[in-house]
């Protein structure tokens, strides 16, 4: 089990747990690769991609141009530049219920009870209801405009999809359910992911990157996450700390565009740690987040807090340009979006991060609330 005390801090992990404007913001899907709205690759009747260039270059990071900025907030008038954006999410250019999941009026081709498992390099699962959740043990799988659900009974490791050691997936438009009893909407083993466009709720960590050997790249790495929608989250499954999106280290990805909503005072939205390898080269751009204890963390603290330099490290990781709301909280977190002690090795790189209600710039340090500086 996680090794975790946060009273008020959140301590080093040492054991693994047995663990759009949707956008109007960038047509970033490869030219053929899967587009959010409903999926650009095509299956021939063996549920096969009959392009499998776009598809590979779909599932490789992303990145973004440096003039790109989000602006959501303050482009369609005075509610998105309050909390009530979360009444009127889609609206103000956010991913939320009306623009995330399986599309408005789709028809389930095909209804899986118990779960199912996605073997074969290429195979497309579209327009499935799944219960039991699926399992990715191929290269190249597509899941797209489904409704996955699983109940895991609340175990360390699980996922609504679940993407094994070696494998890589795109994932995008589904319904991922984890019915407050699993860990994760998905939990990433594989070489490679794209998650797009999801509606991910009832699990205790929306998506976690898992180093399956410690020390060891590749598992866990090489991912995009854009334009979802987490929210929903339960402390009644793995050790109970809720994260929106977690490593515990992982190198090249981008999390872009999401809508990132913990309720509860614990833990965070975006937590990116090292207590399995380093964590490099990761850009956290353009989206709207709140809650949790702190709302971000971005630490080395392997061995110890006090020694980073002994273990693995945490470098090249940017935030830029995320709203955060104090829709909860008038910290945003509960205690305030970045965590006080420690920073990544090669120190915060921050640009563009703001507070909703507030407009306040946050990039030097935590956010105010009732004229006192948030800690």
């Amino acid at each position: 089990m996680y090794q975790v005390i946060r009273m008020p801090f959140r301590q080093p992990r040492r054991q693994r747990a047995a663990r759009s404007l949707l956008v109007t913001l960038l047509t970033v899907a490869v030219a053929g690769a899967l587009t959010i709205a409903g999926g650009a690759a095509q299956a021939t009747p063996d549920g096969n991609a009959t392009d499998a260039a776009s598809r590979a270059a779909a599932l490789a990071p992303r990145r973004l141009p440096l003039s790109w900025t989000p602006g959501p907030a303050v482009r369609n008038g005075s509610q998105c530049r309050t909390s009530a954006v979360w009444s009127n999410l889609a609206a103000c250019g956010w991913p939320g219920p009306s623009n995330t999941g399986y599309p408005a009026g789709q028809t389930f081709v095909r209804t899986v009870t118990g779960g199912y498992v996605a073997g074969v390099d290429n195979e497309v699962i579209d327009g499935w209801r799944v219960s039991g959740g699926i399992q990715v043990r191929a290269k190249n799988v597509v899941i797209r405009n489904s409704w996955v659900s699983s109940s895991f009974g609340g175990a360390s490791g699980s996922g609504v999809v679940n993407i094994n050691p070696g494998a890589s997936a795109i994932v995008s438009r589904n319904l991922l359910d984890g019915l407050n009893a699993t860990h994760a909407c998905v939990w990433d083993e594989g070489s490679s992911m794209t998650v797009t466009g999801n509606n991910c709720q009832h699990v205790n960590d929306g998506i976690f990157m898992w180093a399956t050997t410690v020390g060891v790249d590749g598992n866990g790495d090489n991912f995009t996450i854009a334009d979802n929608w987490l929210h929903g989250f339960t402390t009644h499954a793995a050790n109970g700390h809720i994260d929106g999106i977690q490593t515990e280290g992982t190198k090249n990805g981008v999390i872009r565009h999401n809508t990132i909503d913990v309720s509860q005072d614990q833990d965070s939205t975006v937590a990116l740690w090292d207590s399995r390898k380093s964590t490099a080269n990761v850009q956290v751009v353009g989206n709207l987040l709140a809650g949790g204890g702190f709302a971000v963390y971005a630490e080395d603290y392997s061995p110890s807090e006090s020694n980073p330099a002994g273990g693995y490290s945490v470098t090249n990781v940017s935030f830029s340009n995320n709203v955060f709301s104090t829709v909860h909280f008038g910290c945003v977190g509960i205690y305030g979006v970045w965590f006080t002690r420690g920073a990544p090795t090669d120190g915060w790189r921050r640009s563009g991060n703001t507070v909703l209600e507030t407009g306040e710039a946050i990039d030097a340090g935590n956010p105010h609330t009732g004229g006192q500086l948030c800690t």
